[in-house]
């Protein structure tokens, strides 16, 4: 099995900064055009922090941290997506609806259904991006145990940390899901003449991401 040192990971994370920078000037392009486009934009760019914070802190030598944000980071994106392009208008209406709550004091005006079921709404527009999606999934255990200090995170600790050739596989997830926090993005701007502009994202920044089956149809 081929494995990554670290002078190689250190390469990976170089690449993923630059391919930071990339999904940030596509991000500024996209204006919302509607209730629906604010609140999925909002989600994209929460789900764009929480990566370059998971990067920043590998660089850092922080990766318990970083690994820690994997949860949240995956479900901005794919609340991003179901948002953009599976949340009923009744949903959206609700959650832009202000609260009753007194002042002070924090009260959801609706909240979003769970993961699978997202994805299973979602995957009604975007077939082939929920099933990226789904793939994704299969580490939500790892990533709550992660998220609340779990057996994972014991485990990590008792370890000194990951491989790196773990830490590269959670960046190149990493990297895929800012692939598809630009996506989102682009599809929730209505904005077609941005549209080709995800394949050559992918083409760029090839050297520091998966190949997922959806990445270059700008779905």
């Amino acid at each position: 099995m081929t494995t990554i040192d670290e002078d190689r990971l250190a390469t990976l994370l170089e690449a993923s900064e630059a391919l930071d920078s990339s999904v940030a000037a596509l991000l500024g392009r996209c204006r919302p055009r509607t209730k629906r486009g604010v609140i999925a934009l909002a989600l994209c760019g929460a789900a764009f922090e929480h990566g370059v914070s998971q990067r920043m802190l590998m660089e850092a030598g922080l990766a318990g941290s970083a690994l820690v944000l994997c949860r949240p980071h995956f479900e901005a994106v794919v609340r991003a997506a179901w948002t953009g392009q599976g949340a009923t208008d009744e949903w959206i209406e609700t959650f832009t609806t202000p609260t009753d709550a007194p002042n002070g004091t924090h009260k959801e005006p609706i909240m979003g259904p769970p993961i699978a079921s997202m994805l299973e709404t979602f995957g009604r527009h975007a077939p082939h991006v929920a099933a990226e999606f789904r793939r994704l999934a299969t580490t939500l255990p790892a990533m709550n145990s992660l998220l609340h200090s779990g057996l994972q995170m014991v485990g990590y600790a008792l370890q000194g940390g990951y491989t790196a050739d773990k830490m590269a596989g959670v960046l190149l997830n990493r990297n895929l899901l800012h692939w598809f926090t630009a996506n989102c993005a682009v599809m929730t701007a209505q904005e077609p003449h941005l549209v080709p502009r995800m394949r050559l994202l992918m083409e760029k920044h090839a050297a520091c991401m998966p190949a997922p089956s959806v990445a270059a149809t700008g779905q």
